[in-house]
């Protein structure tokens, strides 16, 4: 298919999500991408990788339509749930998503996590890690600060109007202050091209746990009376004591002691990760 067919898969799946329309399993995505695309879409090829980002960016536009002709908060938070459960559950990982633990933010979280931030036309936003676009839910493309390390995604976001840097955002610094900022970072370690795993200073320690600093480095370009909401790796286990344990490492005790010194915290909320399992994945988020 190649990258220039790409918003034309984008434009048929936001077509079919927007007028109700479902797929039962990505294998039924893919034979509709074949018709669209005159090309087969075989299982687990960088093919059907694009057909998933298809789906992704197409689940995005159709959320945005959905935003502008929703009467209440309620009945949008309804609407995308609704859309979330007709949309195929995404498994492909390519070497390069693997490498950046690019997973997308299911979009109802994306529509709490943006309301619960205050996200308005008016407002500057920063997003460090912007995927499709999901968390910009309601934003002016303008006033977006915007950081996308995936070549493919960036394109996709500039095609909705914003302008995108491509910067390492565990390193990258915009330099102006932004009345929110809201992120999904990758969760956990991550490899560098040498397959080993990367280390980052923190405070006097280090961690392994891109989210922490991805999540910090943006949270220094926020305004004093600026507003945040992060999307965090939670901890695995059923028993609470057991989770509770799990937040008592190094790494995690580092982190959320200098998030809660240096920031004031209105609200920690834990949720499941089930939504995730759609976007191939299934963490628990916090």
């Amino acid at each position: 298919m190649g990258m220039a067919h790409q918003p034309e898969l984008v434009e048929f799946f936001a077509r079919h999500l927007g007028a109700g329309g479902s797929f039962a399993t990505i294998t039924q995505a893919r034979q509709q991408a074949s018709a669209v695309l005159g090309e087969p879409v075989l299982p687990g090829t960088a093919l059907a990788k694009q057909v998933d980002e298809a789906v992704e960016a197409g689940v995005v536009r159709t959320a945005q339509g959905i935003l502008q002709t929703s009467t209440t908060t309620h009945d949008t938070y309804d609407r995308l749930v609704d859309l979330h459960d007709r949309q195929p559950a995404l498994n492909v990982r390519s070497s390069t998503s693997v490498l950046q633990q690019a997973y997308s933010t299911p979009i109802p979280i994306a529509f709490l996590a943006s309301s619960l931030a205050g996200v308005t036309p008016d407002k500057t936003v920063y997003e460090p890690t912007a995927g499709h676009g999901a968390l910009l839910l309601g934003t002016d493309p303008a006033k977006a600060t915007v950081n996308e390390l995936n070549a493919d995604r960036a394109a996709d976001l500039r095609a909705q109007g914003y302008s995108v840097t491509q910067f390492d955002a565990s390193e990258y610094q915009p330099h102006q202050q932004h009345d929110v900022i809201i992120c999904n970072p990758p969760f956990g370690s991550v490899k560098d091209e040498q397959l080993h795993t990367r280390r980052f200073p923190i405070a006097d320690t280090w961690t392994t746990q891109i989210d922490q600093v991805i999540a910090l480095k943006a949270l220094s370009v926020m305004k004093p009376e600026g507003r945040a909401v992060l999307i965090l790796g939670g901890k695995r286990g059923h028993e609470e004591e057991l989770r509770s344990e799990r937040y008592n490492t190094r790494e995690s005790r580092a982190f959320y002691y200098l998030l809660y010194q240096q920031y004031r915290v209105t609200q920690h909320l834990s949720i499941s990760g089930d939504l995730y399992r759609k976007q191939g994945a299934g963490f628990p988020l916090i």
